[in-house]
Formats: C-alpha cells, sequence, structure tokens
C-alpha cells in the first residue's frame, strides 16, 4: 500500500462515514452530540487554547498512561495544558472525571479525529498543539504523518506493537518508514520492541528503552465506597475479577461457585454495559448501576460503573485481570500490583509481557493454563490455601508487587523530563 492508495481509500469511504458513526451511536459507541469531533470540527462548548500538549490514547489503559503522564508534565511546567484524545466513549469519560479529580492539571479532551487528511488537517489547524505524544500503539497514518508536516514535533511513548501488527508493517515496508521514522523521539517498553521499531525505520539514536508507562498512578480508592462495600461484603475475601471481556465471565461466575461462601466474587467489565448480561448468567447477581450491593445469596457482584477500580482494588485480596482468556492481550498488571495483590492471569497478555515477566519473577503472578473453567477456581483456591493468604507469603507478595509497581512508577518522572527536554531542544 502507497500513501495515495491509503488516502484514496479513505476519500471513497468519505460518503459512508455518517451512516458508520450513526450505527456507532446506536450502539453505544459514540456520543452523537460529539460526532463533529471525529471530522475534526471543534466542541464550541468547551474551548482549548493554541499551544496545548497533546496527547493521544485509545481505550482505558492508555488513557490512565497519558493522564499520569500529564500530571507529571504539569509539575514540571504549571502553566502547561493537556489536549487528550480518545477513541472510546470509555475512555472520554475517565478523562472527565480525572478533570475534577486534579484540579492542578488542566486537562481538556476530545475523540480522535478520522483519519481522513482533511479531518486531521482542521483538527490540527483548530487547536495547534504544540507536541503530539502517541501512547503505545496507535500509528495512524495520517494523524502521524499530518502532524509531523505541521512542524509539531511527535513522540511514540510506551511504544509498542503485537508481532502481528510488525509483521503487517514489515509487510509495506516502504509505507512504514514513512511513519516511523518520523519520530523525534520513541519510548519504547522492551528492548524487543526497540528493535522492531529500528526494524521499521526508527533511528536507533531516538529510541529510549523505558518501559511501559500504564503504572495505575490515576487509581485512588473513594473511602465512603469502601466503607459502603466493607459493610456488605461483611467478613468474607474478596475475589476481584477486574477489566473482563466478553468470553471470560463464565469462567469466573464457575470460579464464584466453587469458592463457597467465605468468598465473594466482584466482576468488574471493562465495558459496563455488559453489566446486565453477567448479571443473568450469576443468578441475578445484584449490579452497581442499579444501586445494589453485595448481598448474602449470591457469591457474585457485578461493579458495572466506571471510576470504581480504585476502591475495588483496596478491598481486593486476589484478583484476575481480564483481557487475558481471550486473544485481547491482557490489561496493565501495574494497577493490582500497585496495591500489593497476587494476580492470577490467562495466556493472552502480548501487550504486556514485559511486566507480567518482571511480576512473575518476583512472585506476583500467577498463571491459567487453556482449561478456563476449572482452572480459574482451582487457581485461586491454591492462592487461599497454598500461598496466596497464609500471613508470611502474602506479606511476600504484597511487598514485591508494591516494590515493583514503585520502581515502575519512577519511568513516568523520567518520560516527562526527556519530553521536556526535547521541547526545550526544538525551541
Amino acid at each position: 500500500m502507497t500513501p495515495g492508495l491509503y488516502n484514496f481509500g479513505w476519500w471513497l469511504l468519505r460518503p459512508f462515514l455518517p451512516v458508520i458513526l450513526r450505527c456507532r451511536v446506536a450502539a453505544g459507541k459514540e456520543i452523537a452530540v460529539r460526532l463533529p469531533e471525529r471530522y475534526g470540527q471543534t466542541n464550541d462548548q468547551d474551548p482549548i487554547k493554541p499551544g496545548a500538549i497533546w496527547l493521544h490514547a485509545v481505550s482505558v489503559g492508555e488513557t490512565v498512561a497519558a493522564i499520569g503522564l500529564a500530571q507529571r508534565l504539569a509539575a514540571h511546567d504549571q502553566t502547561a495544558h493537556f489536549l487528550i484524545t480518545t477513541n472510546t466513549v470509555t475512555a472520554a469519560a475517565l478523562v472527565e472525571q480525572h478533570r475534577h479529580f486534579l484540579p492542578d492539571v488542566t486537562l481538556s479532551h476530545r475523540f480522535q479525529p478520522l483519519d481522513h487528511p482533511t479531518f486531521i488537517d482542521r483538527f490540527l489547524h483548530q487547536y495547534q498543539p504544540k507536541m503530539a505524544v502517541f501512547m503505545e500503539s496507535d500509528f495512524w497514518p495520517n494523524l502521524i504523518g499530518r502532524t509531523a508536516k505541521a512542524d509539531i514535533p511527535v513522540i511514540f511513548a510506551s511504544a509498542q506493537m503485537s508481532d502481528a501488527a510488525f509483521r503487517r508493517w514489515r509487510g509495506r515496508q516502504a509505507f512504514a518508514r514513512r511513519i516511523f521514522t518520523i519520530p523525534k523521539m520513541v519510548l519504547a517498553v522492551s528492548q524487543s520492541q526497540a528493535d522492531q521499531f529500528n526494524a521499521l525505520g526508527t533511528a536507533r539514536d531516538k529510541l529510549v528503552v523505558l518501559g511501559s508507562l500504564k503504572t495505575g498512578a490515576v487509581m485512588q480508592p473513594d473511602k465512603a465506597l469502601c466503607k459502603i462495600l466493607k459493610t456488605a461484603i461483611g467478613s468474607r475475601k474478596v475475589f476481584l475479577a477486574a477489566s473482563t471481556h466478553e468470553g471470560e465471565d463464565n469462567s469466573i461466575i464457575e470460579a464464584a461457585r466453587r469458592l463457597g461462601s467465605g468468598w465473594l466474587t466482584i466482576i468488574a467489565p471493562r465495558h459496563p454495559t455488559r453489566g446486565a448480561a453477567i448479571a443473568a448468567a450469576a443468578d441475578n447477581a445484584p449490579q452497581a448501576s442499579k444501586n445494589k450491593l453485595p448481598d448474602k445469596h449470591n457469591p457474585v457482584f457485578i461493579m458495572d460503573q466506571l471510576g470504581k477500580m480504585g476502591s475495588l482494588l483496596s478491598l481486593a485480596d486476589v484478583v484476575f485481570l481480564g483481557a487475558s482468556l481471550v486473544p485481547k492481550g491482557g490489561h496493565n498488571p501495574l494497577e493490582p500490583a500497585a496495591f500489593g495483590l497476587p494476580i492470577i492471569t490467562g495466556p493472552h497478555i502480548f501487550k504486556n509481557n514485559a511486566e507480567f515477566d518482571g511480576l512473575r519473577a518476583a512472585g506476583v503472578v500467577f498463571d491459567l493454563t487453556e482449561d478456563a473453567e476449572g482452572d480459574v477456581a482451582t487457581t485461586v483456591v491454591k492462592l487461599v490455601k497454598e500461598q496466596g493468604l497464609k500471613t508470611a507469603q502474602r506479606q511476600q507478595i504484597a511487598k514485591a508487587a508494591i516494590s515493583y509497581a514503585h520502581a515502575a512508577a519512577t519511568r513516568v518522572d523520567i518520560a516527562a523530563a526527556k519530553i521536556y527536554a526535547l521541547l526545550d531542544s526544538q525551541a
């Protein structure tokens, strides 16, 4: 594929975009009143002055990293303001929530414009960011290429790509070089990822192996919610299934049934709209979205509300981390590690391999086999009886997990310092 052919495809698709976006609205994947943002148009209700540091994320995980990075960047320069773009409704809600939690950080949000060249140019002309930081693995050719063409420095942070994505880019080497030679700096999550970026065209002197920036720094418990939940939980221990996806919940529900009356299993789906379906599969388990609390008659509770994960992690004894029993790549294990929790994971963790490897070596991660239906329950029970909740072993796991997470958190400070050094060099 060539850039010309890529853009020709967007021009052919242009007449159909309104229909596609309306279908996404109907599916709950877009917000109707904010569809103009997908065309690069302004939101007059929330004006943004030129000169923001633009942080582009995709979904919740990358947005957590972007907010954490904005906090550190703001500590370097209290006059800085930040524009975060995302692709998902849940990520947008997370930014809006933290605008109130972080009064010292000036955050604004827009949905990413679609990668049509006209929309990208319109977006860049409207907001005129002074720098663009692309989080993790969202490499849209026009978004990156036209940003650089507008003399806006581009950085890839927490940068990585799957093996499949790397193979696709290698199959379009000339096109790939036009994208991956652009960034002024790439902060890669591992040496193997740095090697992949180099193979696609990024110069070695622009590559820094730093690790993931998804440290979970913005997850804070709500003390009032924790008190209410503790009362409802009683003396039971808590098994938390965090950020589950479709195809994982039945295994978790089976685990809850096998764990018995001494345990409460809390399922927090990545997409809260799935709450009703999960509750129905779990014998009409109580749902937070219906103002229900855990009860004594059902071993499952559905936390189908956004912004509660910090509270849930603070209450949990053991956590299963979703997107790992299905081929989604696994969610960020640094978030539960920061709370000192033993982490159970399935085999599909390619998005966070480096972090899982480090935590596994520290004795914090416990792996499931493909036979998840029985193995979730078996592994949780094993954690409890053999290693998870015996006082000495539990303390050892907590100490190792927190130590690893604290060390990882310093990466964000390093990234912020490097970004500002680059900004100064471009001035």
